[in-house]
């Protein structure tokens, strides 16, 4: 695949001086510029290893040392005709973001997909027909003729994860391009054919009254309890987004919010769709989840035939970066 880019006006905020002291966040004010940044889309090169393998450990979370990523990592720099990568220094610099799918049967000789798929269908245990279909899936072999265009039997596993300041912009494209190359490779009979496509993914977990039903304030908030910054106070108390009103100082219910809004979408797609525990889920006197807020594992299940929707339903879901 040659490669593509893009520019996206990201928000860059640049605080002016208050005339309080430095320590009192009350008085500062911020504005908000644009930075005008390019991405460029790359195929996977053996040389981004490191930072795929970083993404990929990012994506499984408190339970990537227990997988063989490396492994994974391995299988995804060997497809010539399938994955992209977003990277902003050229070529040779670090990829922020990667797409790519892998086909579960005809890897499952592989032992670091053996010890993957063992591990999704522990976590998919807790769905009875999630885990039978992904069992039965999972079975079919991968000789030739066992999946096909008119026919398609194998189970696909999409891997896409970039760092968490990355735009969703450069999702739409990065799945268009994915539409492409998948449908490139079944022109040249590769094993692309899928019945199904299972999306792995993050979610974690906050309350709306705390953190005004806006996930991105959930992650600032976050952050900044972390760090010992103080929040504003006095808040009033507000309504549940059952419209019940909820008194100053009592707590909504934990809600789960998508690491990415893309998610949102995906599961619109969905047969199947599981929140689920990790299994290495630190200690809080060990330094607890990332931004300070609870991070679980989700799987989405979706029939291969909407993956055409999905290409072009993100776009429009996530919006365009003009």
């Amino acid at each position: 695949m040659a490669p593509a880019q893009m520019e996206v006006d990201l928000p860059k905020t640049k605080r002016k001086a208050s005339k309080a002291d430095d320590s009192d966040s009350d008085g500062e004010t911020s504005d908000v510029e644009m930075l005008d940044v390019e991405f460029n889309f790359f195929d996977p090169q053996s040389h981004d290893y490191h930072s795929i393998k970083l993404l990929l450990s990012q994506l499984l979370s408190h339970d990537a040392s227990s997988l063989d990523l490396g492994g994974v990592t391995n299988l995804v720099l060997e497809q010539k005709l399938v994955g992209s990568t977003v990277k902003t220094d050229g070529a040779e610099g670090d990829p922020y973001a990667i797409l790519t799918v892998l086909n579960l049967n005809v890897h499952k000789a592989d032992p670091s997909v053996a010890s993957l798929m063992a591990y999704i269908l522990s976590k998919a245990s807790s769905s009875p027909a999630l885990h039978s279909l992904l069992y039965e899936l999972y079975a079919i072999p991968s000789t030739a003729g066992t999946s096909t265009a008119a026919a398609p039997r194998h189970l696909g596993l999409v891997i896409s994860e970039r760092l968490v300041n990355m735009p969703a912009q450069v999702v739409p494209p990065m799945y268009r391009m994915l539409a492409e190359e998948l449908q490139w490779a079944k022109d040249d009979q590769e094993p692309y054919h899928f019945s199904h496509l299972l999306f792995l993914s993050r979610v974690f977990l906050a309350s709306a009254d705390e953190f005004d039903e806006d996930p991105n304030a959930a992650l600032n908030a976050a952050e900044d309890e972390g760090t010992g910054k103080k929040g504003k106070k006095g808040k009033k108390g507000k309504k549940s987004k059952t419209g019940e009103h909820v008194p100053a100082g009592q707590k909504m219910e934990a809600q789960v919010w998508p690491y990415h809004a893309e998610d949102d979408f995906v599961a619109k797609l969905a047969d199947h769709k599981l929140v689920f525990p990790y299994t290495l889920t630190p200690k809080k006197d060990e330094g607890g989840d990332s931004f300070g807020v609870e991070t679980r594992g989700s799987m989405m299940l979706v029939p291969g035939d909407k993956f055409s929707t999905l290409v072009e339903g993100l776009e429009g879901f996530l919006g365009g970066s003009d």
